[in-house]
């Protein structure tokens, strides 16, 4: 890296300043090598990935726990029509408003 051959000065604050240049070269040359070396610095495939795996929001969530909580209900207690929706009713309305409010037009039986 020419730390030692490269500068001759006796100034404290020309030799901090070289040798300041001297870590960069050397930065510079092991971002190099590893982007040439490392399968994980791929471009931007890593944000492609990303962006297959978004997060489930809270409210699609909800909905699929109670989708299969109610089918469950179905297929065990083979309901009629009246007694699933006085269940689906009483069911929502012992939940907190905000999930009330996530579930009311997705549960409309």
């Amino acid at each position: 890296m020419k730390l030692g051959t490269e500068y001759h000065g006796l100034s404290y604050d020309a030799l901090t300043a070289h040798t300041a240049f001297v870590f960069l070269r050397y930065m510079f040359m092991s971002v190099s090598k590893r982007d040439d070396e490392d399968d994980r610095t791929i471009g931007e495939l890593f944000y492609c990935m990303i962006d297959e795996l978004a997060d489930i929001t809270f409210h699609h969530s909800l909905q699929i726990l109670v989708e299969a909580m109610f089918e469950s209900v179905k297929e065990i207690f083979q309901p009629t029509e009246e007694q699933t929706e006085r269940f689906t009713n009483a069911f929502i309305s012992r939940l907190p408003k905000y999930m009330q409010e996530a579930l009311s037009p997705s549960l409309a039986v």
